[in-house]
């Protein structure tokens, strides 16, 4: 069903923002955690679309904000926006004060409303087509999820954890994303979601329920881009990255682990103490080979069809890798003499971690060589992007990077992408604990090294038991020859953290360091 919208107030939203109200939005944007502009030189905001949500008296809409920064580039995001009286502005909610009106209004964020979040509810669950000025926000339900969405929603919990996307609950049964940066396009949480929801038989993963869309109405033919995302609600304890934290948290506090048994894939200490959450740990490995079959196991539709992995896909991935390579390298090489002695870097050694690395990148030949697969994957697989459950794990949050544009982030690899990227979150774990504990006794530092080399083997098995080499086409037919692809993606893993931290937390440069040190000094023995 098609609603036209009601201009007669939200005209003064547009004239209170275009008559002198955008540096007080930039200011409100700045403000968000989900604004990815942060830190950025913002030209310019504009109000290009405003839908309302609540026709009557009630003055909510989503509004769709154009921002412009000084290098050009644009982006667009979602807000939802009201308006209310008062006789001051509140600064955790106002943005700008409607001109020409009888009494002092006020246009507010209206993230904390809760009937706002039941308006965007009931666009799904009523299939309901909502046209503003420039745009169109469309709901609609998954085929045989229907009856999930039945009746109005009574309960709203809006959660605070996210960054780039804002998350609400409905009577703890229904979870939705809105996503705050519109892409045009086909997002690939959505298009994951309702594969492995329809297609598949996979249970490790929320069910979608329902998507909103936003449609540029003069674009004709242009794809909608996904501004909200409903699935079912699994009740849990929190990500995985939390939960692992609290476990390491009350293995140091144990106090165990004074010697290392070299010997032993696990030392006593580790295992002893927590070989309850390395189990948890192998069941996640299993859980995450279930799902590179699932997403390798239909030849339709097309987006979702194993494709063979050829020289090209190698020579390009290669390309990619070793450019980034010598881009970190070079920021290593201007660092000041005093910034490399802070982890101990000379110049000769990052000549040496170059030649390392490149040297390893060349085991991406074997993908092509044994004729593997490239599919669709995860994309930004960590212990964040799980949450625990009493029964184990789920898996949420299929986007991507989204720094990364769509047709990058909806693109085939190789999966062991995914493995690499958990691999890595085992590594910051250990290490986060360490650096949040103050300063590190030798044993500390020998339990969190046990039991990072413990969790690595866990996972692995657990992998390797869902996915079998000899079986699973997106893998090599040796373990050891997939082993040897899956550190070209942890060590690309680690110089993207190594080039991150160089940019955002410096004194956290340590960690990826040191993991790239170990890769190629220990090399294909790990």
């Amino acid at each position: 069903m098609k609603q036209a919208v009601q201009h007669a107030w939200i005209d003064w939203v547009y004239s209170a923002i275009e008559g002198g109200g955008r540096r007080l939005l930039i200011e409100f944007l700045q403000r968000q955690r989900w604004f990815g502009g942060k830190g950025k030189l913002v030209a310019d905001v504009r109000l290009i679309d405003a839908i309302e949500l609540s026709p009557g008296m009630e003055r909510r809409l989503l509004a769709v904000l154009s921002v412009e920064y000084r290098d050009g580039v644009r982006e667009q995001y979602v807000v939802p926006l009201s308006v209310r009286s008062g006789t001051k502005r509140d600064e955790t909610a106002a943005i700008v004060e409607l001109l020409d009106s009888s009494d002092r209004q006020w246009v507010c964020d209206a993230t904390s409303e809760n009937d706002t979040w039941r308006s965007l509810y009931d666009i799904v669950a009523k299939g309901k087509e909502l046209v503003g000025q420039a745009g169109s926000l469309a709901g609609r339900t998954v085929a045989g999820r229907q009856e999930e969405l039945a009746g109005p929603a009574k309960c709203v919990r809006v959660l605070s954890a996210e960054q780039s996307n804002t998350s609400v609950v409905f009577d703890e049964r229904v979870i939705m994303k809105l996503i705050r940066k519109v892409e045009i396009g086909m997002n690939p949480d959505s298009e994951v979601l309702e594969f492995l929801t329809t297609k598949t038989l996979c249970q490790d993963v929320p069910p979608l329920i329902g998507l909103l869309t936003y449609n540029e109405i003069q674009v004709e033919g242009r794809p909608q881009g996904t501004v909200g995302v409903l699935q079912r609600f699994v009740p849990n304890t929190g990500d995985g990255w939390s939960y692992t934290l609290r476990r390491l948290n009350e293995l140091l506090d144990k106090g165990q682990g004074s010697a290392r048994n070299r010997g032993a894939t696990r030392s006593k200490p580790v295992r002893d103490s927590c070989d309850d959450f390395l189990e948890e740990i192998q069941h996640l490995g299993v859980i995450t080979g279930n799902l590179h079959l699932f997403l390798s196991s239909k030849t339709e539709p097309e987006a979702f069809r194993p494709e063979p992995i050829t020289n090209h896909d190698v020579a390009r991935w290669h390309r990619k890798m070793t450019q980034f390579l010598a881009q970190v390298c070079h920021d290593l090489r201007v660092l000041s003499a005093d910034q490399r002695a802070v982890v101990g870097l000379s110049l000769a050694e990052v000549d040496g971690l170059e030649t390392a690395c490149r040297d390893r990148f060349g085991d991406l030949r074997l993908l092509a060589r044994e004729q593997t697969v490239k599919i669709r994957h995860h994309g930004d697989y960590h212990l964040g992007q799980v949450l625990k459950t009493d029964d184990g794990f789920v898996v949420i949050d299929f986007e991507g990077e989204p720094a990364r544009p769509l047709e990058e982030r909806r693109a085939k690899v190789c999966p062991l992408k995914d493995v690499a990227g958990m691999l890595r979150s085992f590594n910051y774990a250990a290490q986060a604990t360490l650096k949040k504990r103050g300063p590190v006794s030798a044993p500390e530092a020998t339990v969190m090294m046990d039991w990072e080399g413990a969790a690595r083997a866990a996972f692995l098995d657990g992998y390797r038991s869902a996915a079998k080499p000899s079986q699973a086409t997106f893998l090599p037919a040796a373990w050891n020859d997939t082993l040897r692809v899956l550190q070209v993606y942890e060590l690309d893993k680690a110089l993207y953290e190594l080039w991150y931290e160089m940019r955002n937390r410096p004194e956290w440069v340590s960690i990826p360091l040191a993991g790239i040190r170990a890769m190629i000094t220990h090399g294909r023995e790990r």
